[in-house]
């Protein structure tokens, strides 16, 4: 079985406008390092339009268009993303364009209508999970829309973006009852806990190690760390070592690594005593670096560079299983 664990679909605001210079803001990076844009003043409007970071944006991404893009794929996972306050916007998923089904103007407090109006279309690939924010409107209400996420619409799991909606994982009054009600309603919990591009994410914030009182308090409660922590992915190795319950997805670190750098990291799991099936394949598709198809060949070649560096091959079994057979077996699929 082969499953995408992080993709995304829609948009972040019906502003096409907004959508382009959010979209900007956090390539920036990105086309710097390839040449793309000047390194020491940023870009004009003119050099972005020959980046190929257009004004018109890039096409809305919804679930025919994922599918098209993952052949070969059994499951791809969509993701919400839960409402939140920037620069005096509110943003969050939302579908301009009315692909998902749900009707009405756009708004990021359907978030999760729009990603169950997709996996409605095809729900034997795709996956939905929800996304909540308790610092948006408290709590109680993140734990009642999570509870209709589920009950209501379906959804499998939930996202969580402590970094970017600025609250912390490890805080008991306002994070805890999300857990707590993710563990009765016995859906899996991702977390954003890794680095980001986008200016106003707090990074630290994103430490991995800020699960860790997650893990201790809510020991049952399934746990997968994406983007498995990058830059602290030692850090986030070392919290699969400790807690039974956590889990590894591999998008971002998956693309940013050389596939000698991904080799080795993965040949150094099982020293940590980490075994590679608690490691998930995620490509964080659309992005123009996460061709889910570019990464589960780079992944399934990595063995090409056993010998180079002297060391054993990875079991191909392995390999295969961390491209879904291990998401499948922890769950449930």
């Amino acid at each position: 079985m082969q499953i995408d664990m992080h993709t995304h679909v829609l948009a972040l605001a019906a502003d096409p406008e907004f959508s382009v210079e959010y979209g900007r803001e956090g390539s920036l990076c990105i086309y710097r390092s390839a040449g793309a844009v000047p390194a020491h003043r940023m870009p004009t409007e003119d050099e972005w339009e020959e980046s190929g970071f257009s004004r018109k944006g890039w096409p809305i991404i919804g679930g025919a268009e994922s599918m098209r893009d993952h052949p070969g794929f059994d499951k791809i996972v969509l993701l919400s993303v839960s409402p939140q306050w920037l620069d005096g916007r509110l943003i969050g998923t939302v579908d301009p364009t009315g692909i998902s089904g749900v009707e009405g103007p756009p708004h990021p407090e359907k978030c999760n209508d729009y990603i169950a109006g997709l996996v409605r279309q095809d729900p034997e690939t795709l996956v939905g999970f929800a996304s909540v924010n308790p610092a948006y409107q408290g709590p109680e209400a993140a734990v009642e829309e999570l509870t209709r996420a589920v009950h209501e619409l379906g959804l499998s799991g939930v996202k969580l973006y402590p970094m970017y909606q600025h609250w912390s994982p490890d805080d008991r009054e306002l994070a805890f009852p999300v857990y707590q009600c993710a563990l009765d309603l016995g859906i899996p919990v991702m977390f954003h806990q890794a680095g980001s591009t986008r200016i106003d994410a707090s990074l630290g914030l994103g430490r991995p190690a800020l699960l860790d009182d997650v893990g201790r308090e809510f020991r049952d409660l399934v746990v997968i760390i994406a983007h498995m922590g990058i830059p602290w992915q030692d850090e986030a190795l070392f919290l699969l070592t400790k807690h039974p319950n956590f889990y590894g997805e591999l998008s971002y670190l998956i693309a940013a690594l050389s596939p000698r750098e991904l080799f080795s990291f993965l040949h150094k799991a099982e020293p940590f005593f980490v075994p590679l099936e608690k490691l998930f394949f995620g490509s964080d598709y659309p992005g123009f670096l996460y061709d889910p198809v570019v990464l589960r060949d780079k992944l399934l070649t990595l063995n090409d560079h056993a010998e180079p560096l002297g060391l054993d091959p990875i079991p191909r079994h392995k390999l295969e299983g961390i491209m879904g057979d291990h998401a499948a077996a922890v769950l449930g699929w």
